[in-house]
C-alpha cells in the first residue's frame, strides 16, 4: 500500500506541474526569471514606493514594482519617469586624466654638435599652465602689499660646518654664515611687509650643498605645477618623478659627484629630465632667486659689494667649456630658454638699491650693472637669479656695518626695494 501511495502522490505532482506550466504558457501565470538576483540594479524608487522587503525573490521579476495610483493617472508614467531622474542625478560623472604631454624632447634627434653642445629648441616641451602676468604689478605702487603674488627664495650660503668666512675668536666671532642668515631674514621680514611670499633655503645654522639648495628652490615650481597639471586634467607622474629625484638630491646633500648628491645636476649640458624642470621653472617668471654670500680678502682694502647673475649666452659658453676634449655628440645639448634681461635686471637693482640704502657699501667698480659669473647655485636654475654680496668680511669698513643689526636690517631692506622694483617700477 505504501508504495502505491507514493507512486498516486508522485503522479499527482506531475500533473499539477503540468497544469501550472500550461497556465505558465498560455500567460495566466508570469513565467520564472532565472538569477533575477543577480543581475538585478537597485536604483532608488519614487517618493511613497516602497521595495517589498528590500530584495526581489527569484520568483519575482526584477522588473515589476507596485504602486498604488489613481484611475486617472497611470502608475507606470510618474514612477518610470521618476526612477529616470534619479538615475541620472545619481551617476558620477569622471574624467579620465591623461598624461602630461612631452614634445620635442629627444637629444638625439637634435642636429650633432660640431664644434659645441647642440642646442636644445626654444620652445616648451611641456604645458604651459601658469601665466605669471607680470603686468599686474605695474599699478600697485600705491598698494598696501605691491607684491603679493610674488615669492622670493633667499639661499643664504653657508652653514653648520662651513662657516665661510671668519673674523675674530671667541664670543665675539663673526662668521659668514651667521650674518648671511641673519640678512636673509631680515629680507624676510622686509620682503613680508610688502606682501611678497618667502622661502628660506635655510632657516637654521644647518649646511646644506650647492646641489640640495637648488633643488629645495626647484621644488618650489614643482609643487605649484604639479597642483596646475592635475586641475588640468593631467596626471602628475612626470612631476612626481621630479620631486622624487629632486628629493634624492636635498637628501644625500653632498657636493662630490662619487657621492650621487648631484642628481640631475650632475651633467654636462641640459638632460632631458633636467630640461623638463627647467621648462616649468621657466613659467614662473612671478618667482625670484637670490643667492647671498660675503667677500673675504687678503687684501684688506678690498671693500663694497657687488651682484654675479648668468645669462643664456654665459652658461652656454660654460657649458662649451667643460666639454673642451670631449665629443659634443656624447654630451647634453645647452638650454637657451633663459631670462638673461631678467636676470642682468635684478643683479643690477641689488647692487643699486643697497647703494642707495648704505652708501659707504658702494661698489668698487661704481658699475650699476651686475657681472656675469659661473656660480653653479645661478647655472642650475631657470629662475630669475642673482647673487648678491654686500660686503668684504675683511675689510673694516664693511666688517662694521655687517656686524651691526642695523647694518643687517639695512642690507635686507635693499633687497626688498630691489625686487619691488623690478615688479613695480622696472627699468625703461
Amino acid at each position: 500500500m505504501t508504495g502505491k501511495k507514493s507512486a498516486r502522490n508522485v503522479l499527482i505532482l506531475l500533473v499539477l506541474s503540468g497544469i501550472l506550466l500550461l497556465l505558465s504558457f498560455v500567460g495566466v501565470l508570469p513565467k520564472p526569471v532565472r538569477g533575477a538576483k543577480r543581475f538585478q540594479v537597485d536604483v532608488a524608487l519614487p517618493d511613497g514606493v516602497k521595495r517589498n522587503d528590500g530584495q526581489q525573490s527569484e520568483s519575482e521579476p526584477a522588473h515589476e514594482q507596485t504602486t498604488q495610483s489613481t484611475p486617472s493617472e497611470p502608475s507606470d508614467t510618474s514612477g518610470t519617469e521618476a526612477m529616470e531622474t534619479t538615475e541620472t542625478t545619481s551617476e558620477t560623472v569622471s574624467v579620465e586624466k591623461v598624461e602630461l604631454p612631452i614634445t620635442d624632447n629627444d637629444p638625439d634627434l637634435l642636429p650633432p654638435g660640431v664644434d659645441a653642445l647642440r642646442t636644445w629648441p626654444s620652445a616648451l616641451a611641456v604645458p604651459v599652465l601658469h601665466d605669471a602676468n607680470l603686468e599686474q604689478y605695474r599699478t600697485r605702487s600705491a598698494s598696501a602689499q605691491p607684491l603679493k603674488g610674488v615669492t622670493v627664495i633667499l639661499d643664504a650660503s653657508r652653514g653648520g660646518e662651513e662657516t665661510g668666512a671668519v673674523w675674530g675668536s671667541g664670543e665675539g666671532v663673526l662668521t659668514e654664515k651667521a650674518i648671511l642668515l641673519d640678512i636673509a631674514t631680515q629680507a624676510e621680514k622686509a620682503l613680508t611687509r610688502f606682501g611678497a611670499t618667502v622661502v628660506l633655503t635655510r632657516t637654521t645654522d644647518e649646511a646644506y650643498s650647492l646641489f640640495a639648495r637648488v633643488a629645495i628652490a626647484a621644488d618650489v615650481a614643482l609643487i605649484r605645477y604639479r597642483e596646475a597639471a592635475d586641475q588640468a586634467g593631467y596626471l602628475t607622474s612626470v612631476v612626481d618623478n621630479l620631486r622624487l629625484l629632486m628629493g634624492d638630491v636635498i637628501r644625500i646633500n653632498q657636493n662630490s659627484p662619487a657621492s650621487g648628491g648631484r642628481g640631475l645636476f650632475g651633467s654636462i649640458g641640459t638632460s632631458p629630465q633636467l630640461r623638463i624642470l627647467y621648462d616649468i621653472e621657466a613659467q614662473y617668471s612671478d618667482i625670484l632667486l637670490i643667492n647671498l654670500s660675503l667677500g673675504s680678502d687678503d687684501d684688506t682694502s678690498r671693500r663694497g659689494s657687488n651682484t654675479y647673475y648668468m645669462s643664456a649666452e654665459y652658461v652656454a659658453s660654460t657649458n662649451n667649456g667643460y666639454a673642451v676634449n670631449l665629443n659634443p655628440k656624447d654630451l647634453y645639448p645647452n638650454y637657451t630658454n633663459i631670462n638673461s634681461a631678467g636676470r642682468a635686471s635684478l643683479a643690477g637693482l641689488l647692487k643699486t638699491n643697497l647703494a642707495r640704502m648704505v652708501p659707504s657699501l658702494k661698489p668698487e667698480n661704481g658699475l650699476d650693472a651686475g657681472e656675469e659669473k659661473d656660480l653653479a647655485l645661478l647655472r642650475l636654475t631657470n629662475y630669475v637669479s642673482a647673487t648678491l654680496v654686500p660686503g668684504y668680511l675683511s675689510n673694516d669698513g664693511d666688517r662694521a656695518i655687517l656686524a651691526s643689526e642695523e647694518g643687517r636690517a639695512n642690507i635686507g631692506q635693499a633687497i626688498a626695494n630691489a625686487v619691488f622694483q623690478y615688479f613695480i617700477a622696472p627699468a625703461p
